[in-house]
């Protein structure tokens, strides 16, 4: 299969430029037109999908709940045996779980502070990470010392003039 290539816009000087820079500005209103004509298409699949699920949904949780409810009240009889009970369109049972929770008055900082007073740091979780943000302000020296060093780019950039068209245009 042979490749075709496709032939590249050569800008030649400063109205060619100005050209390629007001078609730019052309394509990007045509493609928010586009993005906001999707947006609006997603926002009104999503408005009929919830109003058709939403019934559905409300009606499920409550089927839900009276299974929850039976299965507490008869959890004796049903799971003697085992955790679960196999129904044929489901199965239903308990699980046991475990998890770690504050005590009542004990604030998040408050643990934090005694694990560091019993020195319990396996307890804390700690992201270590190289703060580029801080070395910026650096001097060379300093930044080499630890393995880094500073680099400048040039990024070539282009900004389109968006002028803000009324929404009744």
């Amino acid at each position: 299969m042979t490749r075709i290539k496709p032939d590249p816009h050569i800008v030649a000087d400063r109205a060619q430029c100005e050209g390629a820079l007001a078609e730019m500005a052309a394509i990007d209103r045509k493609l928010s037109a586009i993005e906001n004509e999707m947006r609006e298409a997603i926002d009104a699949a999503k408005s009929k999908a919830g109003q058709l699920a939403g019934p559905l949904q409300a009606r499920r949780k409550e089927l839900a709940d009276a299974v929850a409810i039976f299965a507490k009240l008869n959890r004796q009889e049903l799971f003697s045996k085992s955790k679960s009970l196999d129904m044929g369109f489901g199965v239903i049972g308990f699980r046991a779980s475990t998890r770690i929770v504050q005590l009542r008055g004990v604030t998040a900082e408050m643990t934090l502070e005694r694990l560091h007073q019993y020195n319990l740091a396996d307890g804390i979780r700690v992201k270590e990470e190289i703060n580029k943000d801080a070395a910026l302000g650096w001097p060379d020296e300093r930044l080499e010392l630890v393995g880094l060093k500073r680099q400048q780019t040039d990024t070539f950039f282009i900004e389109i003039a968006r002028d803000d068209v009324p929404d009744n245009a």
